[in-house]
C-alpha cells in the first residue's frame, strides 16, 4: 500500500518503482499491512502494554510484507514522540521499531528530529489532524540531517498520513535529499478503526 503524505491519497501504480514525484502531494508512504489482525495486536501490546520485545516482530513484518524497505547507504529516522508521551509511556515504540530495523536491513539511524507535545489526534477530522501537528517538528539543536541518500522516515501506524507529512516536510527544508515514509500499519479512517484509548496520535 502506498499513499501521499499530503492528502493520504493512494498512489497509483506504485507498485512498480520508488521514483513517484507529484508536486505539492508530500512524500510517498509505504504501508506494510493493514491495521488489523496480528500486526494490530502487535501494535497495540507494544503501544499501550508496555510489550517492547514486539518491535522485533513489527520489524519483521516490515520486512516480510512491505515491498520496499531501508538498505546498506540509506537512513532510517523514527518519528519522535512528545516528551510528555514518551515520558508517561517511557519510550518511543517508532524509534523501537526503527533499531530493529536498521539492524536487520543494514540502513543507518539518525534521530535529527524532536517533536513538541500537542493534543490527542483521536477523534479529529483529517484537517483537524493536519492543522494539529503544523509545526509540531523541529530539528534537535546540533543534529543535521542527511543530505545524501535516502531517508526513511518511519512510524507504527498511519491513518491520515498528517504525521508523516509534517515530519518529512521538516526533513527537507533541513537538507533532505530524498525522503520516503514507512508504517508498519495503515488504519482506514472508519469509526471502527480508531483506537479509543486517548493514547493514539497518528
Amino acid at each position: 500500500m502506498a499513499h501521499w503524505s499530503g492528502n493520504g491519497s493512494v498512489i497509483r501504480g506504485a507498485s512498480g518503482s520508488l521514483d513517484i514525484d507529484d508536486e505539492g502531494m508530500g512524500v510517498p508512504v509505504y504501508s506494510a499491512v493493514l491495521y488489523a489482525g496480528l500486526p494490530g495486536e502487535i501494535l497495540r501490546r507494544l503501544k499501550f502494554n508496555g510489550e517492547k520485545y514486539l518491535a522485533s516482530a513489527a520489524a519483521d513484518l516490515i520486512l516480510r510484507y512491505s515491498r520496499y524497505v531501508p538498505g546498506p547507504g540509506e537512513t532510517i529516522v523514527p518519528v519522535p514522540a512528545g516528551r510528555k508521551r514518551k515520558r508517561e509511556r517511557g519510550y518511543n515504540q517508532a524509534a523501537l521499531i526503527a533499531g530493529k530495523l536498521s539492524t536487520r536491513t543494514g540502513a543507518d539511524m539518525c534521530l535529527p528530529l524532536a517533536r513538541d507535545d500537542s493534543p490527542s489526534q483521536v477523534g479529529l477530522s483529517t484537517s483537524q489532524r493536519r492543522k494539529n501537528v503544523e509545526g509540531v517538528f523541529h530539528l534537535r539543536r546540533g543534529r543535521q540531517v542527511p543530505g545524501e541518500g535516502t531517508i526513511w522516515l518511519l512510524d507504527d501506524v498511519a491513518t491520515t498520513f498528517s504525521t508523516i507529512h509534517s515530519a518529512a516536510m521538516v526533513l527537507l527544508e533541513g537538507g533532505a535529499g530524498k525522503v520516503l515514509g514507512l508504517t508498519l500499519a495503515y488504519r482506514r479512517k472508519t469509526a471502527d478503526s480508531i483506537i479509543r484509548t486517548g493514547l493514539s496520535r497518528n
